[in-house]
């Protein structure tokens, strides 16, 4: 039961008495009532149980009135709403999701699970089961296919390089697409397989197949204006003449294939160089270049080279081994790097110098100088003698070192004329000293034997300075110090001139024949002065002849006064009997000289 209040009205009689107020009246009501989960007059329990009515899973008609019927909620039925409604499952009642092919696991411990009739598969039973037909014999199609089913339907697909409907499938030929299979127009295209090509330079290209350019036979740079070396230095092509061509191979110093693409780049750059291409290695290849061991090249290709057959290495295979573009730069290898190697020049025996510059000796290095080229004109004039020609001879000895005085062409004029002493004057003999040297010994002896003076000259400008310049014989130095690979050349203001020669010695063979004539000289004399005597004083005598007997005769050759000089017998008699040149110097030959040693 429940207890309730309801209002009643009271009568006026008992309300008109007291003013100012107002009553409530109250009435208490007691009604039957059932609790929740309960129903009917006795208030039964409903299915399921009043804790959990229909199984919580409907609404029970409950309360006095009720009749304890429970409504289900959907997928659910039973008295107490404890079962599945057919094609449901599980606590919730889910729907099934099976074919007709196929039972439902259902009821509220169901899994839901189809269970297919005979010859239908899949989880809905939605397919009807079928033989996988590509297990036995591809399923009809060809074997350079691929098989696939779905149901009963089979399909074929030709594979990767090969052409057809699948059930027959012929190679494609990448040759024959009309762009010679991708390969350069200069290379040659051969198939090797289903869709696989080999693309190959023809001759007088070289390259890789893809790219290929014209053969370009390694010429010596030597060939072309001596590799810039002088004229007169051997040029040799360090480039040409090394077999590899630049290309040389690199491995890490932690072993072999250590390397991978970024740090083959490096290692080539530290080694001077860079890493060499397909191109390069091929040249090298030809040249004979032979490694069996991969490196990374350009463009992240790997390969080697062989310029013979060998079984264990490229299986026999001539030429450069490709392993083609690495698709993973972080593949390691070794590598092939390149590098331009120099030309060589080296002076020729005889000259001196880097082989960019080099002088040759004496009189080579004043040919080479205009303004030096009266003082050369001079030494050529005297080449015509003897002497002279044994003068240019020493000034091209390269085995005899010398020091040369040379006047400028504004000190030595054209039509001036040296003799042969005053040019070997401009020579010293056996050392080549530079100017300094000169001015620290300051007296050395030439070529003749005569003595040159030497002296400092400071710088004006700071006459605390070292000397800066000399002189030579009172002939200031106006260059100095021009090498050549016999000695020294000095350039001075003027020409050098060298002391008269000294008076020629008489011989004593000479001496007494000239007493002998100067005795007879004076007997003629006497002589004549008689017969003039007698003559006067007996003139009025006859004439007689007087004769001189044989033995007493006086050669009158003898008594002749100029008296032949052995020395200079061969000169034509002049008036101040000058000798020539030729004839001097014999003269001075005929002495010896003094030459200065090294010290």
């Amino acid at each position: 039961w429940i207890k309730s209040e309801q209002k009643c009205v009271l009568p006026d009689s008992l309300m008109s008495g007291i003013s100012g107020c107002q009553s409530t009246c109250t009435v208490v009501v007691w009604k039957p009532k059932c609790c929740s989960g309960y129903y009917g007059r006795d208030c039964l329990a409903c299915p399921g149980g009043p804790g959990s009515p229909c199984s919580n899973n409907g609404k029970c008609d409950e309360d006095h009135l009720g009749n304890g019927t429970c409504t289900c909620d959907a997928g659910f039925t039973g008295v107490a709403c404890e079962l599945c409604v057919d094609g449901h499952f599980g606590p919730d009642c889910k729907a099934c999701n099976c074919t007709e092919h196929g039972s439902c696991d259902e009821g509220p411990k169901g899994t839901g699970s189809c269970f297919c009739e005979q010859g239908w598969t899949s989880p809905r039973c939605e397919n009807k089961l079928v033989a996988n037909m590509c297990k036995y014999w591809n399923g009809g199609c060809s074997k350079d296919a691929k098989c696939s089913q779905k149901g009963e339907k089979v399909s074929c697909t030709c594979f990767k390089g090969f052409s057809g409907d699948g059930f027959e499938c012929s190679p494609v030929d990448p040759c024959a697409d009309g762009e010679n299979g991708g390969c350069h127009e200069h290379a040659t295209c051969t198939m090797t397989g289903a869709g696989k090509r080999k693309c190959e330079c023809k001759d007088n290209y070289i390259g890789d197949g893809i790219e290929c350019e014209v053969k370009q036979l390694p010429v010596s740079r030597c060939l072309q204006d001596n590799g810039q070396c002088h004229s007169d230095a051997q040029c040799t092509d360090l480039h040409y003449e090394d077999k590899t061509l630049g290309v040389f191979h690199y491995r890490s110093s932690k072993g072999t294939y250590k390397l991978n693409y970024t740090m083959a780049q490096e290692a080539c750059k530290e080694a001077a160089g860079t890493i060499a291409t397909y191109t390069q290695l091929s040249y090298a290849q030809q040249a004979g270049y032979s490694m069996c061991a991969a490196g990374w090249l350009d463009k992240a290709r790997v390969a080697y080279p062989m310029s013979f057959s060998n079984p264990q290495c490229g299986f026999g295979h001539v030429g450069i081994v490709d392993y083609g573009i690495r698709s993973k730069l972080s593949e390691t290898w070794d590598t092939f790097c390149y590098r331009v190697k120099d030309v060589k020049c080296e002076c020729k025996t005889g000259y001196i110098g880097d082989g960019y510059s080099c002088t040759g000796n004496l009189l080579q290095v004043l040919s080479a100088r205009p303004t030096l080229s009266n003082f050369l004109s001079q030494i050529l004039n005297y080449s015509t003698s003897a002497a002279g020609r044994e003068f240019v001879n020493h000034l091209s000895n390269i085995t005899i070192q010398s020091t040369l005085f040379v006047p400028d062409n504004d000190g030595l004029f054209s039509n001036q004329t040296l003799s042969g002493r005053d040019i070997e004057h401009h020579l010293l003999d056996g050392r080549a000293l530079v100017l300094q040297a000169l001015i620290n010994i300051t007296h050395v002896r030439t070529r003749l034997g005569h003595s040159l003076t030497i002296t400092g000259v400071s710088d004006f400008q700071n006459p605390q300075m070292m000397i800066s310049s000399g002189s030579i014989n009172d002939r200031y130095v106006i260059d100095s110090d021009i090498l050549a690979s016999n000695g020294v050349i000095h350039v001075l203001q003027g020409p050098l001139k060298a002391p008269p020669p000294p008076p020629p010695s008489i011989h004593v063979a000479h001496k007494a024949g000239v007493g002998i004539g100067i005795l007879g000289l004076i007997i003629l004399i006497v002589a004549a002065a008689f017969v003039g005597y007698n003559f006067y004083t007996h003139k009025t005598k006859p004439f007689q002849f007087h004769y001189f007997k044989e033995d007493e005769d006086v050669n009158l050759s003898e008594s002749n006064p100029n008296i032949s000089n052995p020395v200079y017998d061969s000169l034509p008699a002049t008036k101040e009997q000058t000798p020539t040149e030729d004839d001097k110097h014999q003269v001075i030959s005929s002495g010896s000289y003094g030459l200065l040693q090294d010290s």
